[in-house]
């Protein structure tokens, strides 16, 4: 690896029978590198192992959340194409495009990221999210014409927001110094990571890739009720989400291998739902999936007729999640994307035990002992999550 290219003449093997002082030499090499050069590459490696000391870095799949700049707040919603719903410990998340199949662009990023870093803050009120949407499809993907729009702002074109048909109704504000630092610190990372190495990667897309995590990391326990069907990214929508419930007469697929490129940034999450076998199908060969054949797969949980059945079923489930405390779910579902596919190790060992004794030493384990002594409900049992009037999306 220390070997360079020298033009012809040049690095010439020394005489025979002498060794030119603190050099080392390599049988075939075309270059030559000193003693000292060598000793102070080891040092700088060294150096770097002792101050980072990666053997001691701790699992943490906790989420980077300061990657977007959020305007709206659940108990400030302005947004229109994302519309949302806050009851007794619970947040309806709607997607409401529906004369564009609600595939997602501008407005629809802006609201759903503004949504997701709010539930993030409210952990301690907010236990249940559930995503659903407005119209005949759950989500058709990334829209084309915001790709047609982009494509026209290459050739000198104006173009309104990103291209596509919106309620453009919340401005974007300027953005931060500590924003702007989060951002070009994002950059740096990815950069050094490699991300760069087959061209260039947009902050759009390092962005796409930091809500697909987001989502994934909700500290509530999210339902993803299907109204219809999953195309694109509208599948990385679902696999975000801890339980599917879709209507029978929704399909899942991922097409995007037969125009040439690929859903990589969903891929972490679709594979976790439905394994690597079934992944490479489901990929390669874009299979356009029933509800039935996706609850095959992994992606779907529960196939209902409609969306009447489906919201009493969210209902039901909301009575299992109510008995449980909502800091045990939290650490459960870290617990879950932390060590999903990592060997077996001291830092997997130290993670658990470390998660386990967080719980234990924790309030709510304190308040459920206690209530189980005392044969009573805890008090996150006490009320019910849900709604004085049950929004009946869909139906």
């Amino acid at each position: 690896p220390f070997a360079i290219d020298e033009p012809a003449g040049q690095g010439a093997a020394a005489p025979a029978g002498e060794e030119a002082k603190g050099e080392v030499r390599a049988e075939g090499a075309v270059a030559s590198l000193s003693k000292e050069d060598i000793d102070y590459v080891n040092e700088v490696v060294l150096r770097r192992l002792h101050i980072h000391k990666p053997w001691e870095t701790p699992l943490n799949p906790a989420p980077d959340l300061s990657w977007h700049e959020p305007v709206c707040t659940l108990a400030d919603w302005r947004h229109k194409d994302v519309e949302v719903e806050v009851g007794n410990g619970i947040a309806f998340v709607v997607f409401n495009r529906p004369n564009e199949n609600n595939s997602l662009q501008d407005t629809m990023n802006f609201g759903l990221n503004d949504a997701l870093i709010d539930l993030h803050k409210r952990k301690d009120d907010l236990r249940v999210a559930v995503f659903t949407a407005k119209g005949r499809m759950y989500c058709a993907g990334g829209d084309p014409k915001s790709w047609q729009a982009g494509a026209a702002r290459l050739r000198g074109e104006q173009i309104e927001g990103d291209g596509t048909i919106a309620n453009r109704c919340v401005d974007q504000k300027a953005p931060s110094p500590e924003f702007m630092e989060s951002i070009n610190s994002l950059q740096v990372r990815a950069f050094h990571a490699g991300a760069h190495r087959y061209g260039p990667v947009s902050v759009g897309q390092l962005q796409t890739a930091k809500q697909w995590h987001t989502w994934y990391t909700l500290p509530q326990f999210t339902i993803c009720l299907v109204n219809g069907s999953a195309m694109g990214g509208g599948v990385g929508c679902v696999c975000c989400c801890d339980y599917v419930i879709s209507v029978k007469k929704a399909f899942f697929v991922l097409s995007e291998v037969k125009i040439g490129v690929i859903p990589a940034t969903i891929s972490p999450y679709v594979i976790a739902k439905i394994g690597t076998s079934n992944a490479k199908r489901f990929f390669c060969a874009a299979e356009n999936l029933t509800a039935q054949r996706a609850k095959e797969y992994g992606i779907v949980d529960e196939v209902v007729e409609n969306m009447k059945e489906g919201h009493a079923r969210v209902q039901e489930i909301l009575k299992l999640i109510s008995e449980c405390g909502p800091r045990a779910v939290e650490s459960y579902k870290e617990i879950i994307a932390g060590t999903s596919g990592v060997p077996f190790c001291k830092a997997l060992d130290h993670y658990t035990c470390r998660m386990q004794a967080r719980a234990a030493d924790g309030e709510e384990a304190s308040l459920g002992l206690a209530a189980e002594a005392a044969q009573r409900k805890p008090p996150w049992a006490e009320k019910a999550i849900g709604f004085d009037e049950w929004p009946m999306v869909g139906v």
